[in-house]
């Protein structure tokens, strides 16, 4: 039977033929593991059991050095930051829908169940990088700063924003660095920015669907752009092709230099993957009628990027996984998938579109996409903001000092992958206390591995379930006074106040403001969250007790 041009991934996913060269990691690599990371896995009641890492692609872009990211134990923190917050949301929130009855399912669950989810890998991503940051000997220390993330942007009709998430300006590292930051950091210390979602395709985290996983990616290069989180039309292949302005250029003109890239030299062999959104069916309807195939899904278009092009990965029909041209998702998620991906040999171009047309629902498809350009005057001034009047597309190279400075990105499953099977959802064996998590890294050197890692926990599955989880679990249901009483116990346990305090800047960024190592609250924002949904009468409670019992963390106000 012949597969149409036009299909859904879950229906037909991605077959791998490639490299996959495994390397079992020996006893007394299992052990220096543990001694490695002993302070993040303790954290935990975790230990490594046994683990395997498949070579996918040792060859050397030739352009990078790892720098800084010699360190083993900080390639591999990077990694375990993006293992650990996948094993806590299977833990404890994934598929949580299907517990509900289907007459009590609504948008508004849907979201409650998101946000979850997100505030879980978001506490546990923030805490991996916090304690492997402090652990490092004077001459080796870095800091950590977030530059790229997704969460913040309203979202008509579909959630209200501010998803707890590892906001911009989110620092890792010792106390005395971070209080200093910005001003009179010593030299001999590291400085490092990063780009996360810390889930990709949260929705399906909560449906139990396939192809959610956590992101991220750490590199010695500052950014020189600040980009909005907003949405981003993409043209992005796994071969390097020549910068071109699509203002100046059609979908055919596009598809053909994205081809010859390729090394694509009959269209009907091409292949671009979209989102499956009501905006992209003209420029769908168009590539089909070149005899481009259009694979889509419902949700995600971060990871897609990052394997696209990889050899031996090859959709049912037998073509690469070629491209996206034309597609529109979030701008963080253009991020954390075009840089792995250029590091690998790919290209990506970017252009910022019109958030508050592709959301208007009294459209067509096509003049969705016909007006995905039209500017409010708030829209415009985002764009002039980050200084992309003048040329209005943009690559890593725009965004980002030295794009091939040390780094390393990760990706871990939370559910299967259809676009890289062998990356499997982490899995909990409850009888034998073992948690199975499946990382895909790359490198600035353009190396690919998949990361499997086996780990135990010592004092059993749910004693590790019950740290894992968010500090909001023990203060979810309680009335004010309840709620003051537990933030006031808290205060004189370590590990909570440490917990509590990465919770409080990844839940309430929105409405904090960082000086000289601490934060100052902005109540009206609070306020205004709360009325548009984003936050609830129970967050004011919780803010105002934390301001209340740990003053050392807050300047006063201005």
């Amino acid at each position: 039977m012949a597969i149409p041009l036009r299909y859904d991934i879950a229906e037909a996913r991605l077959i791998y033929n490639g490299r996959y060269e495994p390397r079992v990691m020996s006893k007394e690599k299992i052990s220096t593991f543990n001694l490695r990371h002993k302070e993040v896995l303790g954290f935990y009641g975790l230990e490594l059991a046994k683990g395997a890492v498949f070579i996918i692609e040792d060859r050397v872009n030739g352009r990078s050095n790892l720098g800084v990211f010699r360190s083993k134990q900080l390639r591999q923190g990077v990694i375990l930051a993006a293992a650990l917050p996948a094993a806590a949301v299977v833990l404890e929130g994934f598929a949580a829908l299907s517990n509900v009855p289907k007459e009590q399912q609504s948008k508004s669950l849907i979201n409650q169940l998101k946000r979850h989810n997100d505030r879980v890998a978001a506490q546990i991503m923030g805490e991996v990088l916090q304690i492997t940051a402090e652990t490092f000997e004077v001459g080796e220390e870095v800091i950590i700063e977030s530059a790229i993330t997704e969460g913040v942007r309203v979202k008509p009709g579909l959630e209200a924003g501010g998803n707890p998430t590892i906001p911009v300006g989110a620092l890792y590292g010792k106390e005395e660095h971070c209080s200093r930051y910005g001003r009179g950091l010593s030299k001999e210390v590291t400085r490092l920015s990063m780009g996360s979602d810390v889930i990709d395709g949260t929705g399906k985290s909560v449906k139990g669907l396939h192809s959610s996983l956590t992101a991220l990616f750490i590199t010695e290069s500052d950014f020189k752009r600040h980009l909005p989180d907003i949405y981003v039309e993409r043209w992005m292949a796994g071969s390097m092709f020549p910068e071109f302005n699509p203002r100046d250029t059609d979908l055919l003109e596009e598809t053909q230099i994205i081809a010859d890239a390729c090394g694509v030299k009959d269209l009907s062999q091409m292949s671009a993957y979209f989102l499956d959104r009501p905006r992209h069916h003209p420029a769908m309807d168009e590539l089909n009628s070149m005899g481009v195939a259009t694979p889509f899904d419902k949700d995600g278009d971060l990871f897609p990027a990052v394997v696209m092009g990889l050899d031996g990965l090859r959709l049912p029909d037998g073509r690469g996984f070629h491209s996206m041209i034309g597609e529109i998702g979030g701008s963080a998620e253009w991020t954390v998938g075009a840089l792995p991906l250029v590091w690998r040999g790919g290209q990506s171009l970017g252009m910022l579109t019109s958030q508050s047309s592709l959301t208007r629902k009294d459209l067509t498809p096509q003049e969705l996409w016909d007006e995905r350009f039209h500017y409010t005057e708030e829209e415009l001034i985002l764009l002039q903001d980050a200084r992309f009047e003048q040329k209005p597309f943009f690559t890593v190279y725009d965004l980002m000092d030295e794009p091939f400075a040390g780094g390393i990105s990760a990706f871990c499953s939370i559910s299967d992958n259809y676009f890289f099977p062998p990356l499997e959802g982490a899995k909990i064996d409850r009888k034998k206390n073992l948690i199975s998590t499946n990382t895909l890294m790359v490198n600035s050197l353009g190396n690919i591995e998949h990361w499997q890692l086996v780990f135990k926990a010592v004092d059993g599955i749910k004693d590790a379930a019950k740290k894992m989880q968010s500090p909001k679990a023990r203060l979810r249901g309680r009335d004010k006074s309840e709620i003051e009483k537990q933030i006031k116990a808290m205060t004189d346990d370590p590990v909570m106040r440490f917990r509590l305090k990465q919770f409080f800047v990844n839940e309430y960024y929105p409405a904090i403001i960082h000086t000289d190592g601490k934060m100052v609250v902005l109540d009206k924002t609070v306020e205004a969250l709360i009325a548009r949904g984003a936050l609830s009468e129970h967050d004011r409670d919780i803010v105002k007790a934390i301001v209340q019992y740990f003053p050392e963390w807050f300047a006063s106000p201005a």
